[in-house]
């Protein structure tokens, strides 16, 4: 490459990244432990604006403790949330938003200053991991969390700030196609790969900690995703990873917005596959700067690792974008 070619490239990401968000994620900070408020918070009044909490767990430090003996946090929690009649009709448009679908309403305190800190990705940095540049996306996702943040503070309070957002991976999604033949019965197939891809992922010691069938709601009956024959979200976990991230020695609690891990997979009608994506690892660590050498091998060692378990599924990576509106080359 050319001088010029290298100087323009730099150039156009600069402009890119100058146009996104400045802001990985929002912070709510408290002085004393509100546990019971933000438990009935989220059973209760979250409902009244849209949002469905999928498979909560509160005291996630209770399970670093049992398993590594000691923790630094007082608490931390992951809390799955989505607000449905607005996610739902928009991954007819861009699939790809359901790698942050559910995504997590982070709470966590340190031993070292008891303050208690509630917190959620940006959708502004959402749609921008994923390079979702569809402007009618855009206006309708990043609306829809102005409810959430008003509630918030008006039932909860708190002092609200910003995680600056420090910069995006060279690998922000993965994407990937298991291409089959013609089944005899779709059902049993999809069971059986399901089954498949749980185990494959438990034999590498994830953990699935959540499951959401985005197409068959349980809060909606009706079919708004005609297109699609299934569409699954997983929620997947590495005890240990998160432990080295989030608890210890030079622990990031607040990279808890990125847990866990959604992993989606879907198969449209009149299709013979199944397309998978899900957000890399490295994610973590260039938005949140993250420079310690043993946490950059954890997420190097397990990016690598997710992506070899689906292709042992049978996975082909694919090239990124929205897979709805152009062809991918395999």
């Amino acid at each position: 490459m050319t001088l010029i070619c290298k100087i323009f490239t730099l150039l156009l990401f600069t402009v890119s990244f100058a146009n996104a968000s400045k802001n990985l994620a929002v912070l709510y900070t408290f002085d004393t432990p509100n546990d019971e408020a933000f438990y009935t918070f989220l059973e209760d009044d979250l409902k009244d604006i849209g949002f469905f909490l999928n498979d909560p767990h509160h005291r996630v430090n209770d399970a670093y403790e049992q398993h590594f003996g000691s923790t630094d946090l007082s608490l931390i929690g992951f809390s799955s949330i989505m607000n449905e009649s607005v996610v739902r009709p928009l991954l007819n448009k861009d699939p790809r938003l359901a790698a942050f679908s559910p995504f997590n309403l982070l709470n966590y305190r340190k031993k070292s200053d008891m303050k208690t800190i509630i917190a959620h990705l940006t959708p502004e940095a959402i749609l921008d991991i994923l390079e979702i540049d569809d402007e009618e996306i855009r206006e309708e996702y990043i609306a829809s969390f102005v409810p959430l943040d008003r509630l918030i503070h008006g039932v909860l309070g708190g002092k609200k700030s910003h995680l600056p957002l420090n910069s995006f991976a060279k690998k922000r999604i993965i994407n990937y196609e298991i291409v089959f033949d013609e089944p005899e019965d779709i059902d049993d197939f999809l069971d059986a790969f399901q089954e498949n891809f749980e185990e494959a992922f438990e034999m590498k010691d994830f953990v699935i900690t959540g499951f959401y069938n985005i197409k068959k709601s349980v809060n909606d009956e009706e079919d708004v995703m005609p297109e699609y024959e299934s569409f699954w979200s997983y929620d997947l976990c590495h005890i240990p990873f998160t432990y080295a991230i989030l608890d210890g020695e030079n622990a990031r609690p607040e990279a808890g917005v990125f847990a866990p891990c959604s992993m989606y997979i879907y198969k449209r009608k009149g299709e013979n596959k199944l397309v998978i994506g899900m957000p890399t690892l490295a994610t973590w660590e260039h938005s949140l700067a993250i420079s310690d050498y043993k946490q950059l091998e954890y997420i190097d060692k397990l990016d690598k690792e997710i992506e070899e378990i689906l292709k042992s599924l049978g996975g082909i990576e694919v090239e990124k974008g929205n897979p709805l509106v152009k062809e991918i080359p395999k």
